[in-house]
């Protein structure tokens, strides 16, 4: 069959310039084959004038617009630096690093560097001395707990105690022990703990403690004041239960009265405590005697 000419078919199915290309040979093809197969009688009658040749149309080229092709930027040689450089060496892995190759940073390629020469030679290495005061400073100090702070605060207090007592006196010589008795509602009695206190101490009347009060949370209540001395809960004797009050003692008279003004009406356990100064000078038997008999000279009596 006779294939059908470029210009002849449409522009839209041909879908690329190899396309076109395909067709323009095919037509040449077509064109050469229908001269070998001419009929020997057209030689034959001997034409009167030479026919001009035929004139070969070419179907116009139609150019597909040139896409431009997006190249990768160029990759630029990774330089490997240090253990990286020693690894990818094989050949040098086991120099030193003085005759190893280096890598020039500004060119990209690698240059041989001459081995380093050891100048000084070698030294005795020694010990520096050590410094005392530095070596002070380094030691470890040990952070103290909430809790041993208060044990030694208490400690102090209870050995402030003991010394300005009146049994730390009697210990030292100072005086002679005596007996500690006591009146006072019609009745007398004798109270051996007073001799654990200071004699001439500012003294506090605690009142309206709860069962929950003991001596070590009153004496927590006061140790903030520097010259807080002792606390103690008055108990009953057979059934160690509280009696509700307590005494608290001051060897400063300025923290005695800090204390009466800051702690009146605090909590001190699940209740607040009602302080008043303490009398308990005026229940010793001899002050008891004093008082009858200035009532007497008096007429009181």
């Amino acid at each position: 069959p006779t294939p059908v000419p470029v210009h002849a078919q449409p522009l839209g199915i041909m879908a690329s310039f190899d396309d076109e290309l395909a067709l323009f040979d095919a037509e040449i093809n077509s064109i050469v084959t229908e001269t070998e197969t001419a009929p020997s009688t057209s030689k034959a009658a001997a034409p009167a004038s030479i026919s001009a040749p035929a004139v070969l149309t070419v179907p116009p080229v139609v150019l597909m617009p040139t896409v431009p092709v997006l190249l990768p930027p160029p990759i630029n040689p990774i330089v490997n630096f240090g253990a990286a450089a020693a690894l990818t060496n094989a050949g040098s892995f086991m120099l030193p690093p003085q005759l190893r190759n280096h890598h020039n940073q500004s060119g990209g390629g690698s240059q041989t560097v001459a081995p380093a020469t050891i100048e000084s030679k070698a030294q005795m290495y020694s010990t520096p001395k050590e410094d005392p005061a530095a070596k002070k400073v380094e030691e470890m100090k040990t952070m103290a707990l909430p809790a041993d702070v208060e044990l030694n605060e208490l400690r102090k207090a209870k050995q402030r105690n003991e010394q300005n007592s009146y049994l730390g006196q009697v210990q030292r010589g100072e005086k002679k022990m005596k007996r500690f008795v006591r009146c006072a509602g019609g009745e007398t009695w004798e109270d051996p703990s007073l001799a654990e206190w200071d004699p001439a101490d500012f003294r506090v009347f605690c009142g309206d403690l709860g069962n929950e009060v003991s001596d070590e949370l009153l004496a927590k209540a006061f140790r903030k004041y520097p010259s807080f001395q002792k606390a103690k809960v008055v108990r009953d004797g057979k059934s160690n239960k509280s009696k509700g009050y307590g005494f608290v003692s001051f060897k400063s008279q300025e923290d005695y009265i800090r204390a009466m003004r800051e702690m009146d009406g605090k909590y001190v356990g699940n209740r607040p405590i009602k302080l008043r100064k303490s009398n308990w000078k005026d229940r010793s038997m001899e002050v008891v005697k004093k008082k009858i008999k200035q009532k007497k000279k008096l007429g009181l009596i």
